[in-house]
């Protein structure tokens, strides 16, 4: 409810292509300009409530579907002619090619979010999409291991960077990350349903101002409130909702939360721990990252972890 329909992300990431070769001048002409004015702009991820509610008349997917066929057409006849010169910096022509591909990379992660919001009646599973059929009935216990102090560089060099950046990425900033510790594995599920079974969604307390308005949106919409992707069967047993089906809960994957939650579990658990437990600054992060992983993934010879 708080997204588009899934037309608008069908159709955006194809406009998104024409709308930037337009604004480059790499393209005089449109394909469709009323299209490429209503899929232009989705919602902002970063806030949980921006959801335009203007009532478009929004197209058949065979229409998008036909629209899609025409931008892929193009934008491969623009490959085939446009100069290539490696690397591909700000100012080529194929930069906005790969502009293109990283942004339909992004949604197709997001757009397989909104699909497991739909009701399973809506969905059938699919031989291209097979879920993980690695899990646990119960998860490993956790603990806090120790991080060294450390300097963190954050910010990819222009002309260095071997894979597309935003422009956000770029620049330098330099971070002295003092000692701390951080969990040996990710929250999992089976954590978190000590949360939830204390009655941590119906505890104000636990949660930031922005968490409590958005505690109330949710309460309003789910009865009882639980992660997104948990469900209760009619035996009173807990389930879990993948993309396409649901399966016995998985208790020793890592439990699928916002910010807002992960922050009112980590005051819950300072309260019953008796001590500060907080989610890690993004310094801090890195600072786990570069102490395992030393070179960037145009290099790996194999994944260091699941990615």
């Amino acid at each position: 409810s708080l997204r588009h329909p899934l037309i608008f992300y069908l159709g955006h990431t194809a406009t998104f292509f024409i709308n930037k070769l337009i604004v480059s001048k790499l393209l005089e002409h449109r394909i469709d300009p009323k299209m490429e004015s209503m899929m232009a702009i989705g919602v902002d991820e970063m806030s949980w409530d921006d959801l335009d509610d203007q009532h478009y008349d929004w197209p058949k997917v065979s229409e998008v579907m036909q629209y899609r066929q025409e931008v892929r057409s193009l934008v491969n006849k623009m490959i085939d002619v446009l100069p290539l010169n490696m690397p591909i910096e700000w100012q080529d022509p194929f930069w906005i090619i790969m502009m293109g591909i990283e942004h339909e990379r992004i949604h197709l992660e997001t757009s397989s979010v909104l699909i497991r919001q739909l009701s399973i009646k809506l969905v059938r599973p699919h031989p291209a999409w097979p879920i993980c059929n690695d899990w646990s009935d119960a998860a490993p216990a956790n603990e806090l291991l120790s991080v060294e102090a450390g300097t963190v560089q954050l910010g990819r060099a222009q002309g260095l960077s071997k894979t597309y950046g935003w422009d956000n990425e770029y620049g330098r900033l330099e971070t002295l990350v003092e000692s701390f510790k951080a969990s040996r594995f990710l929250v999992s599920n089976q954590e978190y349903l000590q949360f939830v079974e204390d009655g941590g969604y119906e505890t104000d307390q636990w949660w930031t101002e922005e968490g409590q308005q958005w505690l109330n949106f949710k309460r309003q919409n789910q009865e009882p409130c639980l992660p997104v992707f948990w469900i209760i069967d009619g035996e009173g047993c807990y389930r879990y909702r993948a993309m396409l089906e649901e399966i016995d809960m998985p208790w020793d994957w890592p439990v699928d939360v916002n910010c807002l939650e992960a922050q009112a579990f980590c005051n819950w658990l300072s309260s019953t721990k008796a001590k500060t437990i907080r989610l890690p600054t993004e310094s801090e992060w890195y600072r786990l990252y570069d102490s395992h992983i030393t070179e960037d993934h145009p290099d790996w010879d194999k994944a260091p972890g699941n990615i």
